[in-house]
């Protein structure tokens, strides 16, 4: 299905504001952390005692359950978002298109897993179970290696496919999105080999905020199409 100009600035800007308040939220959830001292040596650390778990998880229950509902909201808005791309595009029906729409869903129910792992983290901290705390961030802290593995790659590169085609953004965003899938890719390859390649997943994350919440700014600045004179 081709859309025209018109259907494309009715259609660009609301998705680019659902990609900027995604992008916030996922800003702010990756920001928290360092806020909080103890919070932040505790989530960097690479391998941190059961004790200093329990404790935080204790200390920062509420902050981690808001942080929690940040990555979660952020995620849906940002596959929203995603999505909004696609019909920007007009890549409905594409196998580029299935693809990103594939590595959304799997996006999302990893965010949600990621989710109830966090919870029991905090919730046995809070109940004094320190065997159910340490599974639960555990478990919670492992999915910053599963992100590259498989959901980053097949939405970044096919969407990078896309916006390269379409031409309806400026080309370097097709270009980047197409690197930032590159580099989740070889990241999730590299942590297989080498442990501290976590950090680097960490950064990309990082740099992919960035991508959404320029990719949103430039849909929601963009200037309505000029519309010619009908014929007198």
């Amino acid at each position: 299905m081709r859309l025209n100009a018109g259907h494309l600035e009715v259609r660009s800007r609301p998705v680019g504001f659902v990609g900027l308040v995604g992008a916030l939220f996922f800003g702010f959830y990756f920001g928290v952390p360092a806020l909080f001292p103890r919070m932040e040596a505790l989530v960097y650390s690479a391998r941190p005692v059961t004790s200093e778990v329990l404790a935080v998880g204790a200390q920062y229950d509420q902050l981690v359950e808001f942080g929690t509902w940040l990555q979660a909201t952020g995620a849906t808005l940002c596959v929203v978002f995603f999505i909004g791309l696609l019909f920007i595009s007009a890549s409905n029906g594409t196998l580029a298109a299935y693809t990103v729409l594939l590595g959304s869903a799997v996006l999302v129910a990893l965010v949600l897993m990621e989710g109830v792992f966090t919870l029991t983290w905090v919730s046995a901290s809070t109940a004094g179970v320190p065997e159910s705390a340490r599974a639960g961030y555990d478990l919670m802290s492992r999915f910053i290696q599963v992100f590259p593995l498989v959901p980053a790659p097949a939405v970044y590169l096919p969407l990078g496919v896309i916006l390269l085609r379409s031409r309806v953004l400026p080309t370097w965003l097709g270009w980047a999105a197409l690197a930032l899938g590159a580099a989740f890719l070889l990241v999730g390859l590299l942590e297989v080999f080498i442990p501290f390649a976590q950090a680097f997943a960490a950064g990309l994350a990082g740099l992919q905020d960035l991508w959404i919440l320029t990719t949103a700014i430039i849909l929601i600045e963009r200037p309505a199409p000029k519309r010619s004179n009908p014929p007198a």
